[in-house]
């Protein structure tokens, strides 16, 4: 997971938004976005609830709150916790065989993010059928 975060981070710095706000691509290879990544959304044409946060964590890489919240209004949320993984990650190397913050914390956490996710998608799916 530490490995993970990294990458997220890395990457979140090493590109930007294109195409109308709508694709990502590599600084320097902006001509080539890549595809986009959302089978739901490729298949289907229904967002799924994490539809912009790529987008969203490249924002916030720039600084650019006001843009990251209008492609994912829990980006910074989601961005914090891939964040929070570095410390977290390295205390749990550091001190292995124990669980650095118990073992009911961290799985309230991620069922706290995954119930904001779904409420949040749920609300945008109603809202854009109104």
């Amino acid at each position: 997971m530490l490995l993970v975060a990294g990458a997220i981070v890395l990457l979140a710095f090493s590109m930007e938004v294109v195409a109308g706000g709508q694709r990502v691509a590599f600084v320097g290879l902006l001509d080539y976005p890549l595809p986009h990544s959302c089978m739901s959304r490729s298949l289907f044409g229904v967002p799924c609830p994490g539809c912009g946060l790529t987008r969203s964590f490249i924002y916030l890489a720039h600084g650019d709150w006001r843009s990251s919240l209008a492609m994912h209004r829990l980006g910074w949320l989601m961005a914090l916790a891939v964040v929070l993984q570095f410390p977290y990650r390295i205390a749990s190397l550091a001190y292995p065989g124990r669980e650095v913050l118990g073992t009911a914390a961290p799985k309230i956490f991620v069922y706290l993010l995954i119930a904001l996710l779904t409420v949040n998608w749920l609300v945008g799916v109603v809202a854009s059928h109104w």
